[in-house]
């Protein structure tokens, strides 16, 4: 499986959207690796968030989870223009921006069910997913010459946090203004596009796989 055009496209253009900032950020002595963790504290707080729905309020907790989770995601795009700004891009960084990623989306899917939005199982697909598309990504990329970048699949991850931070505001509105004398918890347009990034990352992993073993059969062994 060839890597996809339309990915790397968006890929560049977002890269060169906030090149700017990774530069006026490089001078203000945060690295990488700091905005890194700070990402994943704003998940944190977006899991608190999502989690208080019989608290304050069901759309409520939907919109400001999702405003962190917007924050979050962010800061997670600006680490990578900071780092090639400062010229620090290397292993080292990869790996821990890799790692800090699943520790965010850990936040976000554990805020969502806890919030009682989706079904359990349904999470647990779509977490499953999301680990195995970057599991197969990374093991791959150990053996030497394979070089796989993220947009090899459906959809990298940008996509699917942009995909599930539009089914929370949709959720909230439809909740909001048409809903709330009737909808149930557990199902509804959230709860179907976790089932469907679940659905998309594990077509992700196999479409890497099978770019994995592409690649494996002709090279030599």
């Amino acid at each position: 499986m060839e890597n996809s055009t339309t990915p790397k496209k968006l890929r560049n253009r977002y890269e060169n959207f906030f090149a700017p900032v990774g530069k006026l950020l490089a001078k203000t002595g945060l690295t990488p690796n700091i905005v890194s963790v700070l990402s994943v504290f704003i998940s944190f707080f977006s899991c608190i968030a999502f989690s208080l729905s019989q608290i304050i309020g069901i759309p409520q907790a939907l919109i400001i989870g999702t405003i962190f989770l917007g924050f979050s995601s962010l800061l997670d795009m600006l680490d990578g223009s900071l780092a090639r700004a400062l010229g620090t891009a290397g292993y080292y960084g990869a790996l821990l921006d890799r790692t800090l990623d699943r520790v965010s989306e850990f936040f976000f899917l554990l805020g969502i069910m806890i919030g009682g939005y989706v079904y359990p199982e349904w999470v647990f697909i779509c977490f499953e997913g999301m680990i195995l598309a970057s599991y197969v990504r990374s093991t791959a990329e150990n053996r030497g010459g394979l070089k796989m970048d993220s947009t090899t699949g459906i959809f990298e991850r940008k996509e699917k946090l942009t995909l599930l931070a539009v089914g929370c505001l949709v959720e909230a509105i439809f909740i909001e203004n048409f809903l709330q004398e009737v909808w149930t918890f557990n199902f509804g347009v959230l709860a179907l596009i976790v089932l469907l990034i679940g659905i998309i990352s594990n077509i992700s992993a196999i479409q890497r796989l099978e770019y994995a073993r592409k690649f494996y059969t002709k090279s030599p062994k």
